[in-house]
Parts: C-alpha cells; sequence; structure tokens
C-alpha cells in the first residue's frame, strides 16, 4: 500500500516561493516540494558552475564543490544539485574509489549556460531545461540552444526528459526501475510555473527511493506537463535559505550523510518572503 503518512506545506503570503513537504510509507518516502513563480520579478533563476574553468582549452570546464558553497558564493536563496557529470580520476592507480570530493577537475554531461554564456557544448543529443530572457522556462533536447522561440538565459543539462505533454515516458533500464534518490524539475503547461522535487533514497527507515516512472507520475499529480530527471543518487541535494537565519541549510538527507560535491547546479534568488521549511 503506498499512501501520505504525512504532508507539510507551508506559504508566505506574496511570495513566489510555496514549499511543501512529503512523507508516505510502506514504502517510506521523504519528498521535499517547491512550486516557483518565474513570472514573479522577484526570482532570479541562475545556473552557476562548481568552480572556475581549470584547464582553458583543456577537457574539463569546472570542479566541483558541494551545492550549499556554490549556492553561498552566488548569494542564492534555493538550489539543487544539477547535470549528470564526469570528473577526473574517480579512482586512484590502484582502482580505489576517491569519490567526488572538492576541487576535482569536471565536466558536466550536457548543454551548461549562465548569463546567456555557453560554458560547456556536447556533441550528444541530450535533455536540457532551459530559462528565458522573458522569464519561461522550457524543456527541450539537442545538441544546441537554437530555439527561435527563446532568448536563452540561463541552461542546465538532464539525463532524461520524463514527462512530455503532461504523459509519462517509459524508460526500462536498471537506473529507470530502480528505487533511488532523484533530484529533478517540471513545468506547467504555461510555462511559468516551475516544480522543484528531491526525493531522498537508500535509506530504508526514511526513504526508499522512486523509479522513473514512479517520479514521473508524482511530477504530473503537482500539475507538470514537462518534467527533466538530473542527477540523483548521492548528489540530490536542495539547500534552502532560512528565512528567520538567513542561512543555508540542506532540507532533505543525502545518501553519502553529507553533501556530495558537483558539477553545476541550478539556484534561485528571491527577493521575497520565504516561506519556513523545515
Amino acid at each position: 500500500m503506498f499512501f501520505a503518512a504525512s504532508c507539510l506545506a507551508e506559504e508566505t503570503k506574496s511570495s513566489p516561493v510555496v514549499y511543501q513537504r512529503i512523507t508516505r510509507n510502506d514504502p517510506a518516502m521523504s519528498i521535499h516540494v517547491i512550486t516557483i513563480n518565474l513570472h514573479d520579478s522577484q526570482v532570479t533563476p541562475r545556473v552557476s558552475r562548481g568552480g572556475p574553468d581549470p584547464d582553458g582549452e583543456g577537457p574539463w570546464t569546472t570542479t566541483l564543490q558541494p551545492v550549499s558553497e556554490i549556492a553561498e558564493r552566488e548569494k542564492l536563496d534555493i538550489a539543487i544539485n544539477g547535470d549528470f557529470f564526469t570528473a577526473l580520476a574517480t579512482k586512484d592507480i590502484e582502482g580505489h574509489n576517491t569519490g567526488y570530493t572538492r576541487g576535482k577537475f569536471a565536466t558536466p554531461e550536457g548543454l551548461a549556460m549562465t548569463d546567456g554564456r555557453i560554458w560547456h557544448r556536447t556533441s550528444a543529443q541530450r535533455p536540457f531545461l532551459a530559462f528565458s530572457t522573458n522569464r519561461n522556462a522550457a524543456i527541450e533536447a539537442g545538441t544546441e540552444a537554437n530555439s527561435t522561440n527563446f532568448a536563452y538565459s540561463q541552461i542546465i543539462g538532464g539525463g532524461q526528459i520524463i514527462v512530455s505533454d503532461g504523459n509519462t515516458i517509459e524508460f526500462t533500464s536498471k537506473f529507470a526501475t530502480n528505487r533511488h534518490p532523484r533530484t529533478v524539475v517540471g513545468i506547467d503547461r504555461s510555462k511559468t510555473k516551475l516544480t522543484l522535487l528531491v526525493v531522498d533514497g537508500r535509506q530504508p527507515k526514511l526513504s526508499v527511493g522512486m523509479t522513473l516512472h514512479e517520479l514521473s507520475q508524482e511530477m504530473i499529480r503537482l500539475g507538470c506537463d514537462s518534467a527533466i530527471n538530473l542527477d540523483g543518487g548521492g548528489s540530490s541535494t536542495l539547500v534552502y535559505r532560512d528565512p528567520e537565519t538567513h542561512r543555508l541549510k540542506v532540507l532533505n538527507s543525502p545518501s553519502d550523510q553529507k553533501e556530495r560535491s558537483v558539477a553545476d547546479i541550478l539556484g534561485f534568488t528571491v527577493n521575497a518572503p520565504m516561506p519556513t521549511a523545515n
């Protein structure tokens, strides 16, 4: 049986941000949802790389950093981990896994743009989430940002489009059908309401995670017409600026029991009252 055990929703009057914590059992689920009104001028999206380009014309375009550190540096109020990525020497010469640690040379798998400047390109057809200068958002796929309908300002790549035209897209790989921590972004039909969702996983008492099919159903339930799956697993992280202390805090429970350093993030500045998030 799959049912809601508790649901916490917070909304601050006049805020363009709504936060919701959803918990379920059988199986255990811990889900964090933030919805954002993109047409509110008090909200500004921003894609930020981990660290600066470490090798100029070389193959690497960023260095790994924890989500909260990137968000603090960029003065963001909300941030999630971004694209899947490749990092230098994640295993040492003896084959031991050295992990995704701060400062490693890295590059995202898909397109990346910040403030209208593309800083990573891809030769593969990959999905991406784009924000326009007129405050709309779109989920597309390709090797270049070629839309004639958009003047792009920010782009972040992802792994799979899991909702299209309000319908689920089925995947059969083990990655898709096993439950994992996930990070996903969805857009409503008007392309003005953005939904961020982070579900914890690999923690049986707290949350087992979701399959891509479960994730797509959840995004449709939340009113999304399209949705893109970002990097997940140990990378899944949601940071949020506490409206009382004004400090960033990690809202979810990363499966590594600490933040994993990542290649890029999607964040937002919010020049309006923020709802309390517990």
